[in-house]
């Protein structure tokens, strides 16, 4: 449990974020609010030295940051666990902001701000800020999330377009007893943020701002990186994008058919570049969406065929 005195709780997943769980935190304790607020940062069992950072800014800040220390990894177990605990105490403030572990803040206002947008605007139920992505350990430039600005987003449009950084969302934690949200909760997707987004979208107004306010973090292990490496988690996160319409409504039917037939194609093409023909996943998918899937390929294909052609070149 945490004290009913807070009005915003930040919740905060990592894992093995040693290298960047510091700078998250100081993103943290910089707000500068009018309202009491807290941190709830959760480590799923991580072995770098990653607890004890958290736990020496818990007892720097202990009105600030709220730790969970598991002793045992439960991601592994499923989404069950993680998600029962950020919603039993998550939905005791009014609002609630998102940040993991390796992504972090950079205004020491970004809460003040979306509070003050959100307290001004009883009929939207969540806003969002611009901001950065950081490519990890490469020479790429950081660039922005999007092109986002300040106007209102439809729900097609969060899920259609590049969507917001997690680390920008701030909503009313209302929105968890939605019935749309619970039944997101039910089809026990691999992905939590999407769904997120467009609960949110189903429930009031989603608000937009040009403000850029974090910094998203693109690394090797990260959570992304491992729906694109090729892996069978890859076919699973294809596999849910296609639940989203049957949550959401039929009129983001079309653009989840395009995404689970993409992603089918795109694991092909990885894994046959490793020199592992999977046709028993390309054939799923011609045979389930003809049309779209012939579409993708040929692109696919394409593309494959300049690769090949620019490494022989080279």
């Amino acid at each position: 449990m945490i004290d009913n005195k807070y009005v915003v709780s930040i919740w905060c997943i990592t894992y093995n974020h040693k290298p960047y769980i510091r700078q998250c935190l100081e993103g943290f304790v910089m707000q500068k609010t009018n309202f009491p607020f807290v941190a709830i940062v959760h480590d799923d069992a991580s072995t770098d030295g990653t607890k004890e950072i958290i736990m020496e800014y818990a007892q720097k800040y202990p009105e600030i940051i709220h730790p969970i220390i598991q002793k045992e990894n439960q991601f592994s177990k499923g989404f069950e666990k993680p998600i029962r605990i950020k919603l039993d105490l998550c939905k005791e403030t009014k609002y609630v902001a998102y940040c993991e572990g390796d992504d972090y803040w950079t205004d020491p206002f970004k809460l003040q701000k979306q509070f003050d947008f959100m307290e001004s605007h009883s009929d939207y139920s969540a806003c969002f800020h611009q901001a950065y992505i950081h490519h990890e350990n490469s020479d790429k430039e950081d660039e922005l999330c999007g092109e986002f600005e300040n106007r209102d987003y439809t729900g097609i449009e969060l899920y259609t377009q590049n969507p917001p950084a997690t680390a920008s969302f701030f909503f009313r934690s209302s929105v968890y007893d939605s019935i749309v949200y619970k039944n997101f909760l039910k089809e026990k997707l691999i992905f939590a943020d999407i769904p997120l987004f467009l609960s949110c979208a189903h429930e009031g107004k989603v608000r937009g701002m040009s403000d850029i306010m974090s910094v998203y973090r693109k690394h090797p292990t990260g959570l992304t990186n491992t729906f694109n490496s090729g892996s069978k988690r890859m076919l699973r996160f294809a596999d849910d994008r296609l639940k989203i319409y049957k949550i959401f409504g039929e009129e983001y039917k079309k653009e989840c058919i395009n995404v689970y037939v993409i992603e089918y194609i795109n694991y092909f093409f990885i894994n046959m570049k490793r020199g592992h023909l999977q046709i028993n996943s390309l054939l799923k998918v011609i045979f389930k969406y003809p049309t779209t899937s012939l579409k993708f390929l040929y692109e696919r294909w394409k593309i494959h065929k300049s690769q090949l052609k620019a490494h022989n070149f080279g």
